[in-house]
């Protein structure tokens, strides 16, 4: 019988030696060692054994599986894997399906977002959901969240750090909270204690750049309102949107929302 070397394998077949090297450790396949020079010699068998390996593997079967393949499973409950491996196929589908949506969607609202920078459009606000108060920067969000809304993990993609201010009554009182986007009508039951909803009409929409001087998120909307003539109703609300970081420091486009007669 005429035995090849693990080099000579892995050139028929196209593979490492490493990874047949890995099937011989794991005991998956068992070559025949020359006891003149100690290597490791494959028979034709032992090729067609690899060969099956490299299909299992193409169909992303388990060690476990090809190992029990291997072992002697009836020829009759092969299906049953195929089943299972089929099953968590379709499973890795629709997570992806998932994500890709969620992709398309992101992508969608960045893409507006920046759009938008440094440029105005009257719009609508969409509905949001609030608590009934807000925090301030010394209070701690996590005690702001036990007195109202408890989001799921689900619904913390939808949470917006957002904030609020009247310029014609307390211009310099800047009130913050967490808004979710979603309309009450979806939402689960146990997020409507003490949750307000709050809509506009008729609104100047623009995307700005977080700033620690609250001014430089509203005066473009405030500047941008008397150049053109609106009259505005007095409320500024922010919605946080995508996120980045500058030198280990949370940043975000904010998206505000100005009502106007």
């Amino acid at each position: 019988m005429i035995y090849l070397t693990v080099g000579e394998i892995a050139k028929v077949l196209d593979i490492s030696t490493e990874m047949i090297r890995f099937y011989v450790r794991e005991g998956i396949i068992t070559p025949k060692k020359n006891e003149q020079n100690n290597y490791w010699e494959y028979s034709s068998t032992d090729v067609m054994m690899l060969s099956d390996i490299l299909f299992y593997r193409d169909q992303e079967l388990t060690l476990k599986d090809i190992r029990s393949i291997f072992e002697g499973l009836e020829v009759e409950k092969i299906g049953d894997i195929i089943k299972e491996r089929k099953a968590e196929a379709q499973e890795n589908i629709d997570r992806y399906q998932r994500i890709l949506k969620n992709l398309d969607d992101w992508q969608e609202n960045y893409e507006d977002e920046l759009s938008l920078v440094g440029k105005f459009r009257i719009c609508a606000m969409p509905p949001t959901l609030r608590n009934a108060g807000f925090f301030d920067e010394e209070s701690h969000l996590a005690h702001y969240l036990g007195e109202g809304m408890n989001f799921t993990k689900e619904q913390w993609r939808d949470v917006s750090l957002s904030f609020y201010c009247n310029i014609y009554e307390e211009p310099d009182k800047v009130c913050r909270y967490l808004s979710i986007n979603k309309p009450a009508h979806i939402l689960d039951e146990a997020l409507h204690k003490d949750v307000i909803e709050e809509s506009a009409e008729k609104c100047i929409c623009t995307q700005v750049k977080y700033s620690d001087d609250f001014m430089d998120m509203i005066r473009p909307t405030i500047e941008y309102a008397a150049a053109n003539g609106y009259e505005l109703l007095g409320d500024i609300i922010g919605w946080e949107n995508t996120n980045y970081y500058v030198q280990g420091e949370r940043m975000a486009l904010y998206r505000i929302y100005a009502p106007i007669k």
